[in-house]
């Protein structure tokens, strides 16, 4: 295959260089996080993937926004949308922030860019953006963990973030070939805690 999964720390470089607007002015008290996507992470089944991915993010410090980037590559057919879902590993969560979507986009929240397409022997492709509570989806969508108890807006997106920094959230891009997801990847560091520090968590399950 042309193309590997690139380690972590590449990720976060890539994910940094990229958003150049992220030296704000928290003073470099932000928390980033990233991981490497697979198949192999998917759930209820575990899938057989010719596609990889990474995806970087970095938590601003008063945990208001959340500056990502998606790289992906070798997906098996069309990729349909990608999204940040509230859930443990190997367990399957609702969608909480979308990332990208070449669907009819989600009522009530500014329009997710659209997901360029990565056909296996392609190039890998990037999806680069800002999340804040503007972005949540609203629990009453079926899509949304409204039985998970988060919250719509502000509360709900301090929610995910402190997820994100417990383990407890991961990214996913479905494709036509597999819409329940191709590839996953973890987000944060598994554990039950405040998740208010500001040390980086990598993962890269």
């Amino acid at each position: 295959m042309a193309h590997r999964m690139l380690p972590i720390a590449a990720a976060i470089a890539i994910a940094f260089a990229t958003l150049s607007s992220v030296a704000s002015a928290d003073g470099g008290r932000s928390s980033s996080v990233s991981t490497n996507l697979t198949g192999y992470q998917e759930t209820p089944a575990t899938i057989n993937s010719s596609g990889s991915g990474e995806f970087a993010a970095k938590i601003s410090a008063d945990g208001t926004q959340i500056q990502y980037v998606l790289r992906y590559r070798d997906l098996s057919t069309n990729v349909l949308q990608s999204h940040i879902h509230f859930g443990r590993p190997a367990l399957t969560g609702g969608i909480v922030l979308f990332l990208c979507t070449n669907l009819t986009p989600p009522a009530g929240v500014p329009t997710p860019p659209a997901c360029p397409q990565a056909p296996v022997g392609g190039g890998t492709q990037t999806v680069a953006g800002t999340l804040t509570a503007a972005n949540m989806l609203v629990p009453n969508l079926s899509s949304t963990p409204a039985s998970q108890g988060i919250d719509p807006g502000t509360a709900g997106f301090a929610e995910v973030v402190k997820a994100i920094r417990n383990g407890a959230a991961y990214a996913n891009v479905h494709t036509s070939k597999v819409p329940s997801g191709e590839i996953r990847g973890a987000l944060g560091k598994a554990h039950d805690g405040d998740g208010n520090g500001d040390d980086d968590d990598d993962n890269d399950d």
